[in-house]
């Protein structure tokens, strides 16, 4: 199978391996060049359920329910100010939701598979698989369910390449986002990750395929769920503004009084300034052009803003964090646990 594929496929225990179909152009004409990239350096093996619920790690198949969620951010909006200084996301709770184990544990990106977990894999392996693909790869690897993906096709009444496509582009995700060590045992931490992953995946799609990938979406768990808001405002710790999640222009306009308007200079100062350092691409790099923007909200004008580059700006910022190994230093992790929680207020409005 794997010969006329731009990536190496291996079935190493799907009864259902042969109805998936890896070379339509489709699949591969939607990928930028990293994606691709990514794509061709790691192997994708085929699994059937009782192997991916061995390789998911219990803490991953506990899940956020979407309706204690709707109650969780009704109950944080009504107390409004008297939740000021808590910790973000308290009082929520993962659970063991059974109904959620097929649309999770359909796809999963490893990093590392030790010899030991291999031999597991196969032994749980039905028919006759690729045993070699499988013990002589080392490093990360994607792991796909046909039995589920065909699964959730069936029971959303689409197209089971469009759900292979959605999955696949997850975990690519994923993928992309490996550049260090992980906060995803956190819950904080696992939001923003599926919530980005998301993000890769649906930005992909177009017309009537997104809004289907959409439905996919949604019937996934709650932490799942961020996707659209990632751009919605610049993850940036450095401005050291006490928030480090900094919103769109409109809410911010909101809380000014024009007359205020040394408040205004220097808070717009302030951002744009750390825009520049952080290579963010509202200016040209090094650009005096900064200076104007204070005078904005006074003018009644917003500045440019493009939620794609910010939701990039976001992602990027998220694989710098982990390859730096910033989530040793608290304050940061107080800011990305607050990055979360607006991204799961958000995706419950």
């Amino acid at each position: 199978m794997g010969k006329t594929l731009p990536i190496r496929v291996a079935n190493v225990g799907s009864g259902e391996a042969g109805r998936l179909d890896f070379n339509r152009e489709n699949l591969w004409r939607r990928m930028d060049g990293a994606m691709g990239k990514k794509a061709v350096e790691t192997p994708v093996f085929l699994a059937n359920p009782g192997q991916m619920d061995y390789l998911y790690p219990p803490k991953q198949l506990r899940f956020l329910d979407p309706d204690a969620v709707r109650r969780w951010a009704r109950g944080r909006r009504e107390r409004g100010e008297e939740d000021e200084g808590r910790e973000p996301l308290q009082g929520l709770e993962p659970l063991p939701l059974e109904r959620y184990r097929k649309t999770v544990a359909v796809g999963l990106y490893v990093p590392h598979l030790d010899d030991q977990a291999k031999k597991e894999v196969l032994r749980l392996a039905q028919g006759t698989p690729e045993e070699e693909a499988l013990k002589d790869h080392e490093g990360p690897a994607i792991f796909l369910c046909p039995e589920r993906i065909l699964d959730w096709a069936d029971r959303e009444g689409m197209e089971a390449s469009l759900v292979l496509d959605k999955v696949y582009y997850h975990e690519l995700g994923h993928a992309l986002m490996d550049t260090g060590p992980t906060p995803y045992g956190e819950l904080w931490g696992r939001i923003l990750e599926e919530s980005l992953a998301n993000w890769v995946a649906f930005r992909l799609f177009q017309g009537r395929e997104a809004r289907l990938v959409q439905r996919l979406i949604q019937g996934q768990p709650a932490e799942y769920w961020g996707y659209l808001a990632v751009g919605e405002g610049i993850l940036a710790p450095e401005l050291g503004d006490g928030d480090g999640w900094i919103h769109h222009w409109e809410r911010r306009l909101r809380m000014w009084d024009p007359w205020e308007w040394k408040e205004a200079w220097y808070a717009w100062r302030e951002w744009w300034l750390g825009l520049l350092r952080e290579g963010y691409r509202f200016l040209p790099e090094g650009g005096y052009a900064f200076m104007l923007f204070p005078l904005f909200p006074l003018l009644g004008l917003p500045p440019a803003w493009n939620p794609e580059e910010g939701a990039r700006f976001n992602f990027r910022q998220w694989r710098k964090a982990k390859r730096q190994q910033a989530f040793r230093d608290p304050e940061v992790v107080r800011i990305y646990a607050g990055f979360a929680e607006a991204l799961l207020l958000r995706a419950v409005e």
